[in-house]
């Protein structure tokens, strides 16, 4: 499979690819196709998997460009464009992760509280996962910890044919909570760099909730923000950015 990503930065466009196709650095092979600029964004492609693609998939990569009949309209161009990216677009079947997941998450829930609920929501490529219930402090663990590691466990339920579905997971809404804190975090961190004219260092985060604050500020021409520090030590770095 493969997913084009777009950034201020290599290293931002990366974390994006990412963070949209759910997979981890070391899973995913990374080809830079451009390195950006003072006036355009970095782009580049995200390999994982080695699925051969279907026989419809090659059908439609081989096909000759003089074959597609050439628009003279603009909304033909438009309608063109589209169909072609409907027929190239390749959609999974989440019936048996949903089933799967549920039953996964539903074993270690009602270990905590037995009315616990667990509910799943399906989309394009991807699967949402809640849990419901009292008592789930320990399914969340510091800072949302064990929810990052039972998504990780999650990941591990999935076939070779499953690989492109993203799969997430709240408990008790800690993590939509956590992650708009995060993003207002992020926000206030950029217009007080702004301010003082100054590179702000944040606390150490994890992986995801870096990728959180990189998300948020990336559309935003004043400040730039970079990953910096090892291990438990990595942190963000939110840096102004001032047009002359």
């Amino acid at each position: 499979m493969q997913l084009e990503a777009t950034g201020k930065s290599v290293e931002i466009a990366i974390q994006n690819g990412l963070l949209e196709c759910g997979m981890k650095r070391e899973e995913v092979e990374i080809k830079v196709i451009d390195s950006g600029g003072l006036f355009k964004k970095a782009k580049v492609l995200l390999t994982w998997g080695e699925e051969k693609p279907t026989e419809f998939e090659e059908e439609i990569a081989e096909q000759p460009v003089e074959e597609v009949e050439q628009p003279t309209e603009e909304t033909e161009v438009a309608e063109v464009v589209e169909e072609v990216a409907e027929k190239k677009k390749r959609l999974f079947d989440t019936t048996r992760l949903e089933a799967r997941g549920k039953e996964f998450l539903s074993g270690l829930a009602h270990m905590l509280d037995e009315n616990a609920t667990v509910d799943a929501v399906a989309g394009e490529n991807e699967v949402s996962f809640s849990i419901k219930g009292e008592n789930l402090g320990k399914l969340i663990g510091f800072h949302g910890e064990n929810i990052q590691a039972l998504q990780m466990l999650l990941s591990g339920l999935k076939t070779r044919g499953e690989g492109a579905i993203r799969l997430y997971l709240d408990v008790d809404g800690y993590k939509a909570s956590r992650n708009q804190t995060i993003m207002d975090l992020a926000n206030k961190t950029a217009d007080q760099a702004i301010k003082i004219e100054r590179n702000i260092h944040l606390d150490p985060m994890n992986a995801y909730e870096r990728r959180i604050i990189h998300t948020t500020l990336q559309e935003r021409e004043d400040v730039t923000t970079e990953s910096t520090g090892e291990g438990e030590k990595r942190h963000v770095v939110v840096k102004p950015i001032f047009k002359r």
